[in-house]
């Protein structure tokens, strides 16, 4: 059977035109009967489909003048480089001024790909880090367009890489409502805490990133961490908005009043937390718990309502800690 390759009929080459014919030796069909496969470089009888010739030179148009045009681009860029260079007022020979824009040329391809190389480290980077804080996906890609912001508004020049690629993820984890601390991030970026927080400043205000966080943010997933149970998760949140309503943690950080209003909670439902495990899991000081922990006993009378102390059965004022 004959190759299934796609068959174009050709002329006789020219340097044979008139002075002899291809003649099929099987059945004698002419010339007009050959055809050149591409595919296979064979010629071949269209009558009885045998291969006559073999070894055909390929002579339709291919690659090579794409090429050719591609270079002849080239070269003219460089002569242009070299001809602006020449224009400035250089008193070198032609040919020195040509190879030293190809040099520049051949640099700037150089640096074109470490450039590209050091992207995709970042964004290696970036993955690590969201896998070591086990964060959904939707985080890391927003910590990535973080960062491409950052590399595109050149606002990474002259920072500590390791600080920027952390900060993406803090400002990422942020705007999907899954805030982590300062001291989380620095743990596993072993960056200082300074850095990251110098960083945050500079590249909220240059970014115009939405960040604020709340303690409401925070609560269930160090009620988690504390493997509390949902009543004593839902009595710590209303017990943090009964505190902002009679501003009893005013000027308080969203992680002292989260580990207060938690370390609260649990003791009213019967679920008791040590400060020293709300605080390891917090992020903030044994201390800095407590004493938030005091000013929300002194409003107890505001903040224990009807609807707090319904969370859970065993909830009642008689289980508080005295401080």
């Amino acid at each position: 059977m004959m190759p299934s390759t796609e068959l174009a009929s050709t002329a006789p080459q020219s340097h044979l035109a008139g002075r002899l014919t291809v003649v099929c030796p099987d059945c004698r069909s002419r010339s007009s009967s050959l055809v050149q496969d591409f595919g296979t470089g064979d010629l071949v009888c269209m009558d009885c489909n045998a291969a006559v010739g073999d070894r055909l030179i390929e002579s339709r148009s291919e690659w090579r003048p794409h090429v050719r045009r591609a270079q002849q681009i080239e070269d003219t860029k460089l002569f242009m480089s070299a001809a602006r260079y020449a224009l400035q007022g250089s008193s070198a020979p032609l040919p020195a001024v040509l190879e030293r824009a190809k040099k520049s040329r051949t640099r700037s391809r150089a640096g074109d790909l470490q450039h590209e190389q050091s992207a995709e480290r970042s964004v290696m980077q970036i993955s690590a880090l969201c896998a070591a804080m086990d964060v959904p996906r939707t985080i890391e890609n927003a910590a990535c367009e973080f960062y491409s912001r950052v590399e595109a508004g050149g606002l990474h020049r002259g920072k500590n890489s390791d600080a920027i690629l952390a900060t993406c993820v803090f400002l990422a984890c942020r705007q999907q409502a899954e805030p982590r601390t300062f001291k989380e991030i620095c743990a596993l970026a072993r960056v200082p805490r300074k850095d990251i927080g110098r960083t945050f400043k500079f590249l909220k205000e240059k970014l115009g990133a939405a960040t604020a966080m709340s303690s409401d943010d925070l609560m269930a997933r160090f009620c988690a961490s504390l493997s509390l149970l949902s009543t004593a998760q839902e009595c710590a949140i209303l017990l943090n908005r009964m505190a902002k309503e009679h501003g009893s943690l005013a000027g308080k950080s969203p992680v002292s009043v989260a580990g207060a209003c938690i370390y609260m909670a649990s003791h009213l439902v019967g679920q008791p937390r040590d400060a020293r495990i709300i605080s390891h899991v917090a992020g903030v000081s044994e201390v800095t718990i407590k004493n938030s922990y005091k000013l929300l006993y002194a409003d107890r009378a505001l903040l224990l309502s009807p609807q707090v102390l319904t969370t859970d059965p065993a909830a009642t004022p008689a289980n508080l800690p005295v401080p």
